[in-house]
């Protein structure tokens, strides 16, 4: 007998739906930005509004791939992904600043236990809340991971990306693992977020048939 799966299959969503997913999506980024200025400002964390600077651009990505599933004139198309491009260039390149001048700050103290998690502190606060509308994000765009569409796999990456090492992070702090730890995951984001950007140029830059992608 042929074996059956239970799952039911992968359909494409509309323009309409992918428009929606990726407005919402944006928007929840922008909110995680302002939550994360909020804490930096009341937490005296400077560290944190580079952080919200890199997820403000992400929004602008996602804003970006919202208008080119929803266009249907070329030129508008074009350049919508060439403003996607951007803003995930300048995401990554703001990703990998974060990271280094962290990893200089805390040149001396790579051995020593990241500080546990204190939630009277608005820094660790904002990180979960943040941490929290990510997961809303992931789950909004789930389903990208099974598309062809190039932005949709883009936003799949993105989202698994900005929930599994900033979670991965938190969990590190409260288990007091040392700082060299957590830079091994940061780094790896880092590398991940560029390697989503590359993809994201390359699934757009060779032209197609049809308007598929």
């Amino acid at each position: 007998m042929p074996h059956e799966h239970s799952h039911t299959e992968f359909v494409e969503a509309s323009p309409r739906q992918r428009f929606t997913k990726f407005g919402i999506s944006g928007t929840l980024r922008l909110v995680s930005a302002g939550v994360q200025v909020w804490g930096g400002a009341t937490g005296n964390q400077p560290a944190l509004f580079i952080e919200a600077a890199e997820e403000a651009t992400d929004a602008l990505t996602f804003g970006a791939a919202a208008l080119e599933s929803i266009s249907e004139k070329k030129g508008v198309i074009g350049k919508a992904r060439r403003m996607a491009i951007g803003f995930a260039v300048t995401a990554a390149t703001i990703s990998t600043y974060d990271v280094i001048n962290e990893m200089t700050s805390d040149k001396f103290s790579l051995n020593q236990s990241i500080e546990n998690i204190n939630f009277a502190n608005n820094d660790i606060k904002a990180a979960t809340a943040a941490l929290a509308l990510n997961s809303i994000v992931l789950f909004i765009n789930r389903r990208g991971r099974e598309s062809k569409k190039t932005s949709d796999k883009y936003a799949w990456r993105d989202s698994l990306r900005d929930f599994v090492i900033p979670g991965s992070v938190l969990g590190l702090a409260a288990i007091e693992a040392p700082h060299w730890a957590e830079y091994i995951f940061e780094m790896g984001g880092v590398t991940y977020g560029w390697y989503n950007t590359k993809q994201l140029y390359n699934g757009w830059k060779q032209p197609k048939p049809k308007r598929s992608i």
